[in-house]
């Protein structure tokens, strides 16, 4: 996954080095763990931890659809939205490039820092 582009993964990018913000990161949590969802689905979710609006959850979704993360599917109620990238292809791409850009392609002290989770 390392050279091939996906939309969310903007490259040159200045802003930030994972193509999601904190915000698409939970609401991507929220999809990965309940499947098939709605905006009101993802809302209720998101309220029990932080005051949200609707209207933002609902912009959030259009843009995770937009950077082809999430797939869009209008049904009689509205939309409803499921992800088509997996939580560990988005790791991985996020991890690709902290390799890159951070560790200067040097992995063997990202595996040494991640095996002593495993202790």
């Amino acid at each position: 996954m390392a050279d091939e582009y996906v939309k969310w993964r903007k490259k040159g990018r200045t802003r930030d080095l994972t193509g999601l913000g904190w915000l698409e990161a939970e609401v991507l949590r929220v999809v990965w763990d309940k499947g098939d969802v709605k905006v009101r689905d993802v809302y209720e979710e998101l309220r029990l931890r932080r005051r949200i609006a609707y209207t933002t959850v609902m912009s959030v979704l259009r843009n995770l659809h937009l950077k082809g993360l999430l797939d869009q599917e209008r049904a009689a109620s509205g939309y409803i939205y499921r992800a088509i990238v997996s939580d560990i292809d988005v790791a991985r791409g996020i991890l690709d490039d902290v390799v890159q850009v951070i560790m200067g392609g040097h992995v063997a002290p990202l595996i040494d820092y991640l095996d002593s989770y495993n202790e």
